[in-house]
């Protein structure tokens, strides 16, 4: 597709069946919002050593996610979640 650019996977590594699917759904719209943010990095920035270093968190109402980027092959894993109350 000419001109098509590859956009960022969201992978979900574990299940988590307590969290509501609305939730999951919030949760990947905003993860993918992230990575087409995450496009607009020259991949020379010191931004993409600390995020390979590093563990994200996303809070989705009630809920806490925490998250990797894998800039180089285009990836956010979803690595785990806790409720916040």
């Amino acid at each position: 597709m000419a001109g098509h650019k590859e956009t960022y996977t969201v992978v979900i590594a574990e299940q988590m069946p307590a969290v509501p699917a609305v939730m999951l759904d919030e949760l990947r719209l905003s993860l993918k919002e992230i990575g087409a943010a995450c496009e607009a990095v020259p991949a020379t920035s010191p931004f993409w050593t600390s995020v390979a270093q590093s563990n994200l968190i996303l809070d989705v109402g009630p809920w806490r996610f925490l998250y990797a980027i894998d800039g180089v092959v285009k990836r956010i894993t979803v690595k785990g979640c806790k409720a916040l109350r």
